[in-house]
């Protein structure tokens, strides 16, 4: 029996870019990555889980001993991996074990030969084969599916 709506949220780190504008190979040069990797996550409850995170970014601003933390000025706009350190990056993972969420990956390596061959050194082909392999065993679980990519 399908399971009733379910939520999906997309997120990547990498991007699918090979070459320059001028067609040359920059896979793995500054600012181009060697990987891509998409992933998501998926919840039947996606307003108690911002719930939750939204608790536990009040929670971090509030905390004295984080006050004279830099980067806590963007931490009261949204927490991000990057941005905040360590200690409370620390207590986000922490927090997420309790949360009602499960996670997939997909992780590409962009090798210059695959790329041509079977995506025809096409951005987009090669990044529509990601999510296709990315939700090829979920989608079919449930009667609805509302999938946001960032």
């Amino acid at each position: 029996m399908k399971a009733n709506d379910c939520y999906f949220f997309v997120d990547e780190s990498g991007d699918p870019t090979f070459y320059d504008k001028r067609g040359n190979l920059i896979v793995g040069e500054q600012g181009c990555s060697k990987i891509l990797i998409l992933g998501f996550i998926k919840t039947a409850n996606p307003a108690r889980l911002r719930s939750h995170v939204q608790q536990f970014q009040q929670s971090v601003v509030n905390k004295p001993e984080y006050q004279q933390i830099p980067s806590l000025a963007k931490t009261k706009k949204a927490l991000h991996a990057k941005n905040d350190v360590a200690q409370i990056r620390d207590s986000f993972f922490e927090e997420i074990a309790t949360m009602e969420f499960s996670a997939q990956f997909v992780v590409a390596r962009k090798v210059e030969k695959v790329f041509r061959n079977n995506f025809q050194a096409k951005e987009t082909q090669f990044y529509h084969h990601l999510v296709s392999v990315l939700f090829q065993n979920n989608l079919h679980l449930h009667h609805t599916n509302h999938i946001y990519f960032s």
